[in-house]
Order: structure tokens, then C-alpha cells, then sequence
């Protein structure tokens, strides 16, 4: 597989950021996945860096680890390429086009590494069978122990069991090419934010319950804290994204409710809030009555923002995260701690 990298050309570009974009294309072959993180020192691509894939497929082993590689730089996916398109040239921004691609077989697992994972139309994901040719009693034991990897990687990357079966429906001389709608059912694409994923966890002292997702605005986690101390806490752990100084010295740090009619109610909490940079995170958590931890319970999202003042358009930190399928956890959580 190769690899090559485009970087903001402009000062303009710079700027604004969003203009890096890696480009993979042909065969993978083993050792590409010590090839990439080669690549990825030397070139110095940030995180976050949109990935761009057109390849048949080719080693299983390689495939799942970079496609783990990119999970861990936090890169986006998309099928195809992205190239300057040197006939719009522009002093301010450089044109860029894409051109459809395939991501087939083995290739999909990179894809799934994508914490966002986008297919535009014009571009074909097929999927089959993962196989040895000529099968000998070794590559049985080695197809057991692959298949036992793969079904940890995807559920790793958040996709549903059912994409494995889809895979293993197809033979391996076959290709199955799945439309967007398909793609959809299954969770492969994801488009600009994922699905928010509610768990609930104890910790010493204490319990919560956490909504976590990605989106083109980072990667974010609300919390619903109780501890015997100080009660109920609302956390919110924001990715800073550069933004550390106006997370934690802008004014207005307010608790958004979303209300059955997508109307919002609105606390301010900046009196009451603790703010915490923590790595490429912000922290912030306040305590709150059971008054509002059982309006949260009933709300149909709940997030964290952080503006300049009552006046200000545009706001920092998390918009009000889907309750969807926690709403059982949090309910439960809240009422039975009310009690």
C-alpha cells in the first residue's frame, strides 16, 4: 500500500485548518503497517487527519493493524482519493477533487478504523469472506485465531455484529458491494457524529453514568456523577481542540437541557462549575440539586456549553447529547438514588 500526504498549501489554509488529508491506495501487504507509522513520523500528519482509501484489500493481520493505527490518531475515513487539482489554482485556497475508489475485501477493516467514517457517492465498499487458499489444517488454525481477531476489532470500532455476518454470508471468491443504505443499517458509516454510546460504571466512592461520541467537533463524554459527599455532579470532558484558554476563562458556563418539543432549558452553572484542563481535554463539572439531576433524567439529551456572555451567537463545549437508548440507565440511576 501507498501512502502520500497533502498539508495545508496557503497561509490561509493554515488558518482555518481542516486542509490535511493522507491518501492510501493498492494492495496491502505485509509490513505496510510498520510502513505507515513510518510515514505517518516523517510527514508529521496531525491527528485528526482525513483518510482517504482505494484499495482492493490484500493482508488480513496488516489491514487490522493499521486499521487500529488510525483509531488511535484519531483520523476520519473516506473511499477514494483527494488530490490538488492544479488546473483551479488560487492565491488564497488550493482546489482539491476527489475521485471515486474502491475499498474492498481486507481494505474495509482500515476503513473501520475511522472514528468518522463518510462514503460519498460514486464509491464502492464490498465485502466477502476471509480466507486461505488451499486450506491446509494450519491455515484452519490460523482462519480460527483471524476470525477471533477480527470479531475484537470491529467490536472495538463500535460495529455491529451484523456487518460480520453480512461478510461471512459472501464467499471468499465472491464480492459483495454494499449500497449506502446497507452501510448504514450496519454502522459502517457514521457521517459527521457517531451514535452516543451510554454506559454506567462504579468507581470508589461513587457511580455515573457516560454518553460518549465523536463528531467534527471532537470527541466529548457527559456524565451524570453521584457521590455520598456532594451528591449529584454534572460532568462534561471536552476535547480542547486549541481551545483551552476560552474553555476555561469565558463567562457563561451553562447546563442545556433538550426538552421534548427540541426546546432547550437552560441553567447557569457558572458560579457553581469547576473547569480542569486534563491532556487534550477540558473538564468541567459542577454540582447540581436532585431537583436537576431528575430533569435531566427526563430530558431528551443533556450537554455542557461555555460562552462569552448571554449575547454570544456561538458557544464552546458540548450542545445537549441524545439520551436515546440510556434513557433506562439514567432514570434508573437518578430514581433510585433520590429514593
Amino acid at each position: 500500500m501507498q501512502f502520500e500526504y497533502t498539508a495545508p498549501q496557503t497561509p490561509v489554509e493554515e488558518f482555518f485548518g481542516g486542509f490535511y488529508c493522507v491518501n492510501a491506495f493498492g494492495p496491502i501487504e505485509i509490513g505496510d503497517d510498520e510502513k505507515f507509522v513510518e510515514f505517518l513520523q516523517n510527514a508529521e500528519v496531525p491527528p485528526r487527519t482525513s483518510l482517504y482509501i482505494d484499495s482492493t484489500g490484500g493482508d488480513v493481520d496488516t489491514a487490522l493493524s493499521i486499521g487500529r493505527i488510525v483509531r488511535d490518531r484519531w483520523f476520519s475515513t473516506h473511499i477514494g482519493q483527494y488530490v490538488l487539482d492544479h488546473d483551479q489554482e488560487s492565491e488564497l485556497l488550493k482546489k482539491r477533487k476527489r475521485t471515486d475508489g474502491s475499498c474492498m475485501s481486507a481494505a474495509t477493516l482500515v476503513f473501520l478504523g475511522g472514528r468518522l467514517r463518510y462514503h460519498e457517492g460514486g464509491s464502492r465498499f464490498g465485502v466477502r469472506q476471509f480466507s486461505f487458499r488451499n486450506p491446509s489444517p494450519e491455515h484452519i488454525a490460523r482462519s480460527q485465531i483471524l476470525s477471533a481477531k477480527i470479531a475484537r476489532f470491529v467490536t472495538d470500532m463500535g460495529v455491529p455484529a451484523s456487518f460480520l455476518e453480512l461478510a461471512s454470508a459472501t464467499p471468499s471468491n465472491n464480492i459483495k458491494v454494499l449500497s449506502i443504505d446497507e452501510l448504514t443499517q450496519h454502522g459502517v458509516i457514521t457521517g459527521g457524529e457517531t451514535p452516543v454510546t451510554w454506559t454506567i460504571q462504579a468507581v470508589p466512592g461513587g457511580m455515573y453514568v457516560r454518553g460518549e461520541r465523536d463528531n467534527l467537533f471532537g470527541h466529548h463524554k457527559m456524565l451524570l456523577c453521584f457521590n455520598k459527599e456532594e451528591g449529584f455532579i454534572a460532568y462534561a470532558v471536552i476535547e480542547s481542540l486549541g481551545r483551552e484558554q476560552e474553555l476555561t476563562t469565558f463567562p457563561l458556563v451553562e447546563l442545556v437541557l433538550e426538552t421534548d418539543n427540541s426546546d432547550e432549558s437552560v441553567v447557569d452553572i457558572s458560579d457553581r462549575c469547576v473547569r480542569t484542563i486534563r491532556g487534550i481535554y477540558t473538564n468541567i463539572s459542577a454540582s447540581i440539586t436532585h431537583v436537576e439531576a431528575s430533569a435531566i433524567a427526563k430530558s431528551e439529551g443533556f450537554g455542557i456549553r461555555v460562552r462569552a456572555g448571554d449575547d454570544a451567537p456561538l458557544f464552546l463545549g458540548i450542545g445537549p447529547m441524545k439520551v436515546g437508548d440510556g434513557r433506562n440507565l439514567i432514570e434508573t440511576f437518578v430514581s433510585c438514588l433520590t429514593r
